[in-house]
Parts: structure tokens; C-alpha cells; sequence
């Protein structure tokens, strides 16, 4: 069971005010603030607040901006809040509000890729290592038609997907931009580890669900990087995207950055609401509990293993890490061209495998909730195969045989 752990630098704290969580100088992005309402919050007094907020900030010294407003309503988890860029005065003026809960300096992230380790290699071990419990490795990855994750919605929280590629057919579109810097819409990725995760999760070839709906939701800039801001409403809008389809769906995070309550709170909100999420445990072979999203109690954390059942080297361990799967040398679409592929290792790539599964699992048992699904993933994961799987690590590998 994941720990209730939440590393914070400094907690400021004054009485009659809500505490405000920083982290350190080379961790937070300054006069950027996540802001956290009581759970119970009445739309009218937000809205007033919000108003209170927009006054205070003409008298910045900071050119201040609000930059998100989130809202996920989960099922006895709630999360509402914003981010602002301001200073300091308008802050304290907001902690003094008895509706905010507390605030948070807002935060860098970045995508899970550890290395390119070649190009253009159509190789599909890590589907034959996931369809069968025992090496050596068989020359196949089977599945059957009624469990593909045909009728489930998978949303990528990445960089982006370029739907046109061919491993996605028709199944592929761009869904948001939380980060208003995609330059070509029309194109969906600017840097590729969107379309790599995307295709592991779902594409023709390189696929573990290959008839799973694959949706693009950018909240990493061209580079790779981003905040927290942007993926808090990356996780809002999929939250409230799902809702308003109807559809069944999972969520892919391959991205963290440090140990943020805000964001555990908000994937838990998300999971509340009927969204099974799936994290990365992270690339700095250290505590998964130490990184968000990969900490939030209610994900499905993936650790990373090997052609050859090693832990891969990389790969955060500990109690907060669910489940391995393949995450060393894994070759998928990339967004160079619509039939560019291209070998990658990182938890990044182990996380798509299990959200695949998930979906595949979703497409027969629709009516599973993310709990359930978890479960799943869990009981149906061969035991004791991963070599050093690290202190606290769960000895699982997870499996997506033909009839999950």
C-alpha cells in the first residue's frame, strides 16, 4: 500500500492563514502559485474569490496572470483550484482567504525518457515478454478481438500525439494544449515522446492495446519539459473530458517531477471520478514516493525492467511503484514522419504497457472501477521474475496474455 508521503522543502505558516508548500530555489518556478479551495467550496463564493483576486493583482509589483482554473469532481474526492503568476502581496492576500486550503509554489516536470538508444529498429520484445510468464521469449504477441481496448478512450498527458501516423489508423486524434505552445496543431507533437507513449499503448504494430481510441493531451512544451500548472489542467480537462463522453478510460502519465501534494490531490480527485491513472515511477533509481505523480496514492505506478527480467537500472523503486513492466530499449511510433519509429527506454515506456492493459481489461469488463481494474493488474502479473527489483519494490511483472 502506497504511504500517505509528501516531501516538502518548507511550509510556511501563519495563523488564521493557509500554509503555503515551497520547495526549494532550484525546483520552483518563481512567483507561480497553485492555489487549493476547500473541497466544499460554493460555485458563487469561487467565483467571488476569483474576482477578489483579479482586484488584488493590479497592485503587483509582478505582471500577474491567472493561469489555470481546475475543477475535478470525483466521487468523495474533490479538486478545485487555480494558478497564478503574481507576488508575494497578492499571496498573502489570498492565504487569508478562509475558502483556500493552501497553496503551492508551482513546479517543473519533464517526460520519463532516459535515452535514445538506436533508430528505426522494429523490434516487439517487450509485447512477447508481457504475453507470456516465463522466459526465453516466443515470437508472438496474441490478443483477441474482444479484448483490444476497442470502446476505451486512452488519454495520453504527454507531449502531444501525431495522429496521423499509421500505427494509429483512424483510432488517434489531438485533444488539448495546456501549454499553448504548439506551433502546428495540425502536426499534434513537437517533440515525439507523446506519439512513442501513444504508440506502445495502442499502436498497429508496437501496441499492447491495438484497438484502444488514443487522445493527445499536451502539457510538455517541445523540449520535454513543463509545470505543474499545465498538468494540473492536463489532468482537469481529461477529468471533465471523460465525464462529459460518457467512455470508458485511462489516463497515461509518463512524466513526474518532485513530491507535490497538489498534484497527488488532483490525480486522486481525477481517480475518483472513474479514471484509472497510470505514472511512471521515474528514471533516478530512488523512492518513487519521493516524485508526482508516481506518489499519489490512487495511480498505478510502473516501475521498469529488461529484455532479460533486470530491474532497469534506472528505474525508481519502492512501495509506491505497483507493478514493472517493460521499459529498456522499447521501439514505438515517433513524430518525425507519419511511419518514423524509433527505440527509447525509460519508465515512460513501461507506464504505456500497463495503461494498455488497463485498456484492454476495460474493454471486456467495462463496468470495472479503477480500483478494480488495479486489482487486476495486480493478481494477473507474474510473480518474483524481476531481478532486483529494489527495496520496497513489489515483485511483479505485468502480464497481457491472449484472454485478460
Amino acid at each position: 500500500m502506497k504511504p500517505l508521503l509528501f516531501l516538502l522543502a518548507l511550509v510556511h505558516f501563519v495563523a488564521g492563514t493557509a500554509p503555503l508548500l515551497e520547495m526549494t530555489a532550484n525546483e520552483r518556478i518563481e512567483n507561480e502559485y497553485i492555489v487549493v479551495f476547500r473541497s466544499n467550496i460554493k460555485n458563487s463564493t469561487r467565483a467571488g474569490h476569483m474576482e477578489f483576486l483579479r482586484n488584488v493583482m493590479r497592485g503587483s509589483s509582478v505582471e500577474s496572470k491567472v493561469l489555470h482554473e481546475y475543477t475535478i469532481d470525483g466521487q468523495g474526492a474533490a479538486f478545485r483550484g487555480y494558478a497564478v503568476r503574481t507576488g508575494a502581496s497578492t499571496m498573502a492576500a489570498v492565504l487569508e482567504d478562509p475558502e483556500v486550503s493552501f497553496a503551492s509554489a508551482n513546479q517543473a516536470v519533464q517526460a520519463f525518457q532516459d535515452q535514445e538508444t538506436c533508430n528505426r529498429q522494429r523490434s516487439t520484445w517487450n509485447l512477447n515478454r508481457i504475453a507470456r510468464p516465463d522466459l526465453p521469449l516466443a515470437d508472438q504477441y496474441e490478443w483477441q478481438d474482444r479484448s483490444n481496448g476497442s470502446g476505451v478512450d486512452v488519454y495520453v498527458i504527454d507531449t502531444g500525439i501525431r495522429a496521423s501516423h499509421v500505427e494509429f489508423g483512424n483510432r488517434a486524434q489531438f485533444g488539448y494544449d495546456a501549454t499553448n505552445s504548439l506551433t502546428s496543431p495540425s502536426l499534434g507533437d513537437d517533440n515525439g515522446h507523446g506519439t512513442h507513449v501513444a504508440g506502445i499503448v495502442g499502436g498497429r504494430t508496437f501496441g499492447v492495446a491495438k484497438g484502444a481510441n488514443l487522445i493527445g493531451v499536451k502539457v510538455l512544451t517541445q523540449s520535454g519539459g513543463g509545470t505543474f500548472s499545465d498538468l494540473l489542467d492536463g489532468i482537469s480537462w481529461t477529468a471533465i473530458q471523460c465525464l462529459s463522453r460518457g467512455k470508458t478510460c485511462v489516463a497515461n502519465l509518463s512524466l513526474g517531477g518532485p513530491s507535490s501534494l497538489v498534484v497527488n490531490l488532483a490525480v486522486d480527485a481525477a481517480v475518483a471520478t472513474g479514471v484509472l491513472f497510470v505514472a511512471a515511477a521515474g528514471n533516478e533509481f530512488s523512492d518513487a514516493c519521493g516524485s508526482s505523480p508516481a506518489g499519489a496514492r490512487s495511480a498505478t505506478t510502473v516501475g521498469a525492467s529488461t529484455i532479460s527480467d533486470q530491474r532497469s537500472s534506472f528505474s525508481n523503486i519502492g512501495n509506491c511503484v505497483d507493478i514493472f513492466a517493460p521499459g529498456s530499449g522499447i521501439a514505438s511510433a515517433f513524430h518525425t514522419s507519419d511511419t518514423a519509429s524509433v527505440v527509447f527506454s525509460g519508465t515512460s515506456q513501461a507506464s504505456p504497457h500497463v495503461a494498455g492493459a488497463a485498456a484492454r481489461i476495460l474493454s471486456r469488463f467495462p463496468e470495472l472501477t479503477p480500483r478494480e481494474v488495479g486489482q487486476h493488474l495486480r493478481q494477473s502479473a507474474v510473480a518474483n521474475r524481476i531481478i532486483n527489483p529494489g527495496q520496497g519494490s513489489p515483485n511483479r511483472l505485468l502480464q497481457a496474455a491472449c484472454a485478460v
